[in-house]
């Protein structure tokens, strides 16, 4: 942790007293992970979600990047410079209680030592998903967006269960009930993506990123640190996420979902490989 070069970077009204917070709080993360850690962290604080918007769309365009759906994230995590960078919205983390807060920052902060190079944010198409992918109609660009949301669930599974096993739970859980909640707008996205192939699947591999993030959670075994209300009240949570795409659809998802998480390793790619030979079936 000695060597770590974290380099805070501010945008718009950012106070010096919320820029110490929240790099106090990464930096006794990276204390506490007591794992090999990039030599560099970029964390970037942005007052509000249009200007963090505005910088994701300017540099996407810049650098090529085609996927879409991490605007929405209250804090985000890329390492396409070669080294991690942390985004925080501030307007977003406000919406928090301060256990949720600090679960928001920790995850990040998860992700920048177990994905904090670019070899995590580029992933190969499988042949044979090509092949599902061209009897099924579906084109290059829905595969690239498919890859994208299936890798994000996949590095988010990794990152809760780092910090499970670090005993970073009480947090997580906070974050997670504030954070996975179905809203008007998803299920009306939802009535609209159901009767287009093309729509429906990449809708489906978008639900695996709160539902694999939950999973460690929900699998930890009773204990005086496991709240078992908590437990509960999320895997609810999950439930409602569900519950409107109908028996058959939340079936095979399940289905789908269930099959990752019992083969999920600790190699990234493998697992974003298998992950994505999986999620074809929900196309």
């Amino acid at each position: 942790m000695a060597d770590i070069q974290l380099n805070v970077i501010t945008s718009g009204a950012v106070t010096w007293v919320t820029k110490r917070e929240i790099e106090n709080v990464l930096r006794d993360c990276y204390r506490k992970f007591k794992i090999r850690l990039p030599y560099r962290v970029d964390v970037h604080i942005v007052d509000t979600e249009a200007n963090v918007q505005a910088i994701l769309k300017e540099e996407k365009l810049r650098m090529g990047i085609t996927t879409a759906g991490d605007e929405e994230y209250i804090c985000y995590h890329d390492a396409w410079r070669g080294y991690p960078r942390i985004i925080c919205c501030l307007e977003r983390l406000a919406g928090l209680s301060k256990q949720a807060k600090l679960g928001a920052l920790r995850h990040e902060a998860a992700h920048s030592a177990l994905h904090g190079s670019i070899e995590y944010y580029i992933y190969r198409i499988p042949e044979e998903c090509r092949q599902v992918a061209a009897i099924k109609g579906l084109d290059v660009s829905v595969l690239d967006q498919v890859v994208y949301f299936v890798s994000v669930a996949v590095k988010d599974f990794e990152a809760t269960r780092f910090l499970v096993q670090r005993g970073f739970i009480e947090c997580q859980f906070a974050f997670a009930l504030e954070w996975v909640r179905v809203s008007e707008e998803d299920k009306a996205a939802w009535k609209v993506a159901q009767n287009n192939r093309r729509a429906k699947f990449i809708y489906l591999t978008a639900l695996l990123k709160p539902v694999l993030f939950v999973h460690p959670l929900l699998a930890l075994p009773k204990s005086k640190k496991v709240p078992l209300e908590q437990q509960v009240l999320l895997a609810r949570r999950v439930e409602e996420l569900l519950e409107y795409l109908g028996t058959a659809e939340r079936n095979k998802f399940l289905q789908v979902a269930n099959l990752l998480v019992e083969e999920l390793s600790a190699d990234t790619h493998k697992n974003v490989d298998m992950a994505l030979q999986q999620a074809m079936n929900l196309a």
